[in-house]
């Protein structure tokens, strides 16, 4: 059981609790209705002899109790347990406390100075039956049977509480699961290519830009794996990833590729899913820049409608009549199945031409979280040219 604290008790610690705090509760109620009646002394020692008992006596049930749990799920067998237990300890508990009370009183009778209320609350305790009255045995056996109630009430509700906390806890491990499977998705494809990349620049002796292209593939590389068990970054973060994955680009591409990101200030603190641009980026760079002899350009824009976090990336190429199909829509079937395992059916991603009717162009609506804001922020309009 976890505290809105952070601090976590178990149920043995949360039974002794609400345990000793009912039981003083009790005492207190009855040492309240007997003070006038029988003074402090008097009061104080019959009540606190009574919850003694009582404490002694629900604490062997609870032991039986457990028993019974732990071999039984039926509610019917918990009641007629607790009713018949309830019925035989009620006697048991009046005359131990009975008994316990008249030991107290014998040596209360070698203290000097008792006022006449104790002495008459002596005198009343000694001339009760040895044997429980039936509205005393009512009395106790309804304490128990309410004490019983409770114990099998509270287990049971804590019971559903922790199924539930396992089952939510089964869901997030697989849906974490699920979400680091579609986010490792994302790199070897990318590592194969800036990996042939570089070796492309070490055949044309081009020593310089291929050690450049390895310390920028390690850089971003560090990134991403620093992110990889975090589903959602700032997208601020994204966009540093963005660049870092443009710049290794451009060392294999050159000017054949250029780029233009902007974010809208507003959206710099929103979360995104982590890498979920990369590769819709990385369609546009294969699929629409590269495949012309004079390159192109592709856009990526954040921002704000409403209640909306609006993603797109767009490229002036030829558009999905020129692109494989089937590539592209993995990198695109891989986003959806992020979107829907992070927000359900508030995200939605679609497809299509540019708005001015050339290109390919892929939007993304999300519900807009905000994170905490943990790094520099970088400029809301960056040029990747």
């Amino acid at each position: 059981m976890v505290l809105a604290s952070g601090w976590g008790l178990s149920k043995s610690t949360v039974f002794y609790l609400l345990h000793f705090s009912g039981w003083i509760g009790l005492m207190s109620f009855g040492f309240a209705t007997d003070l006038a009646k029988k003074g402090v002394y008097a009061a104080a020692l019959e009540n606190l002899s009574w919850m003694v008992c009582g404490v002694a006596l629900t604490l062997g049930l609870r032991a039986v109790f457990r028993r019974v749990r732990s071999r039984s799920r039926s509610y019917v067998a918990y009641a007629l347990i607790a009713l018949f237990f309830c019925i035989v300890g009620a006697p048991i508990w009046y005359d131990v406390s009975y008994a316990l009370t008249d030991l107290c009183y014998l040596v209360a009778d070698h203290i000097g100075h008792r006022s006449a209320i104790f002495l008459a609350a002596e005198r009343a305790n000694f001339t009760m039956s040895w044997w429980v009255p039936i509205d005393y045995w009512f009395s106790f056996s309804s304490t128990l049977f309410t004490w019983s109630s409770l114990y099998f009430g509270i287990n049971a509700m804590l019971d559903l509480e922790t199924e539930r906390a396992n089952v939510t806890r089964a869901l997030k491990l697989a849906d974490t699961a699920r979400l680091r499977a579609l986010q490792s998705n994302l790199n070897p494809h990318f590592l194969f290519n800036a990996l042939n990349g570089i070796a492309t620049l070490i055949r044309e002796k081009d020593g310089t830009a291929a050690s450049a292209m390895v310390d920028a593939l390690s850089a971003f590389l560090r990134s991403t794996l620093q992110r990889m068990d975090t589903p959602e970054i700032q997208v601020r973060e994204e966009l540093q990833l963005i660049e870092q994955y443009l710049r290794i680009q451009r060392f294999r591409f050159g000017e054949r590729l250029r780029a233009v990101v902007a974010a809208a200030p507003d959206t710099l603190e929103a979360l995104i899913p982590t890498l979920i641009l990369q590769p819709l980026v990385e369609n546009a760079v294969r699929y629409g820049v590269l495949p012309r002899e004079e390159g192109g350009c592709l856009w990526v824009s954040i921002r704000k409608e409403g209640l909306a976090l609006v993603i797109s990336v767009e490229d002036d190429g030829a558009g999905m009549a020129q692109s494989p199909t089937t590539s592209v829509g993995l990198g695109l079937g891989n986003s959806r199945d992020r979107l829907s395992a992070l927000y359900g059916t508030a995200a939605d991603l679609s497809t299509g031409r540019r708005a001015d009717g050339t290109g390919f162009a892929v939007t993304i609506r999300m519900p807009v979280r905000l994170g905490v804001n943990v790094e520099a922020p970088v400029p809301a309009q960056a040029l990747l040219a």
